[in-house]
């Protein structure tokens, strides 16, 4: 199929009178219709055996610490099962604290929840955070590794470190940020009746890294603005995101934490609008329609923000074990708790190991 089409694109590409300029508006359009396809197949003819209701199926909280990177509506449904302590670890200051205060109205006997500065794309933020929060707690039951950057416009450029934004984002700060909590999330899993889980948030998008697979050469890179190659690269980022949940299962897995990737769904999310930018540049009809449409348009999706939520909820509170509706190490699941969704990358235990140790070299001057 893949050399019929490039055989076809090669054809109308040779007849068009600007070739470079037509190769590459085609090829776009086909990106985006096979995305859609994609998205169509896993969330809509994705059916879930498992029945999860977070009000009711999440359990008692009593006693355990949380920390999230981002994700306002994984805190409002958590707030309400009684945790110890909620930590938001976000960058943005004024919004966490006006979210803060909203769950604090809607939710009845609200816990602690604290604000700590984090920006994903500063190592040296990473590490600042993780010293206050060191400094604030002594246990960490539930590690969510939710936030991220999507497909920004213009290609995004580097991290202040020098890494592609949305590796750097996505997959590099929430790695650093993760083992310099290791030994907190350790010590917590030797409590009685502890059950310590990371849940870092994956895409099914992770698909769109073929057929050039996972490129180690670019990730210190700026990568072009056009939608295809901006498209991979958040791809890469996401398969980044499985790969970290089944390399830490395989090396951790026996100090009695759990690790697991998922996908949220197709959100209904800001972060779509900047998909319709990738017109910008074309001819002044297509432009302008596509444009257009972002502003009438500026979410897409089939799932609110709560339902998105389910998924990594499901993750951090069902049963561990191996049959239907239980949670398996390591594994990444679609909505809600089905797994066998990820691409053959993503359970490439060879390559989930060399990101590994890439990413161990990278941040070591952080440990």
């Amino acid at each position: 199929m893949e050399i019929f089409v490039r055989r076809v694109l090669k054809g109308m590409t040779a007849k068009a009178k600007n070739p470079q300029s037509f190769h590459q508006k085609i090829t776009t359009l086909v990106v985006l219709d096979l995305e859609s396809i994609a998205n169509m197949l896993y969330g809509l003819l994705s059916r879930s055996p498992v029945v999860f209701d977070p009000k009711k199926d999440i359990p008692d909280l009593s006693g355990k610490v949380i920390a999230i990177t981002g994700g306002a509506e994984l805190v409002l449904r958590l707030a309400s099962h009684a945790p110890a302590h909620i930590y938001i670890l976000s960058r943005n200051a004024h919004s966490t604290q006006t979210t803060i205060q909203s769950i604090r109205t809607f939710t009845h006997k609200c816990p602690p929840i604290t604000h700590i500065p984090l920006d994903l794309t500063s190592l040296p933020s990473v590490r600042a955070c993780t010293t206050t929060l060191l400094a604030q707690t002594k246990r960490l039951d539930l590690l969510f590794l939710n936030a991220g950057i999507m497909l920004p416009a213009g290609g995004g450029g580097l991290t202040e470190d020098g890494y592609e934004v949305q590796f750097g984002t996505n997959h590099l700060g929430h790695f650093l940020l993760t083992k310099l909590l290791l030994p907190l999330l350790e010590s917590t899993a030797k409590l009685p009746e502890a059950d310590v889980r990371i849940i870092t948030l994956s895409s099914v998008g992770m698909l769109f890294v073929f057929p050039y697979g996972f490129d180690f050469n670019t990730l210190k890179s700026v990568g072009s603005p056009w939608f295809p190659a901006n498209l991979y690269r958040y791809a890469r980022s996401k398969l980044a995101n499985a790969l970290f949940a089944r390399e830490f299962q395989r090396r951790y897995g026996d100090v009695g934490i759990t690790c697991i990737s998922v996908h949220p769904g197709i959100i209904s999310s800001g972060l779509w609008k900047d998909v319709f930018q990738f017109a910008q540049g074309w001819s002044p009809g297509l432009a302008n329609f596509f444009v257009g449409l972002s502003k009438k348009v500026p979410v897409v999706g089939f799932q609110s923000v709560e339902e998105g939520a389910r998924n990594p909820l499901w993750a951090a509170s069902a049963r561990i074990g191996g049959r239907v509706g239980e949670v398996k190490a390591g594994e990444f699941y679609t909505p809600v708790g089905v797994e066998g969704q990820g691409t053959w990358a993503s359970r490439d235990m060879e390559l989930a190991g060399r990101l590994w140790d890439w990413s161990e070299k990278e941040v070591e001057g952080y440990l």
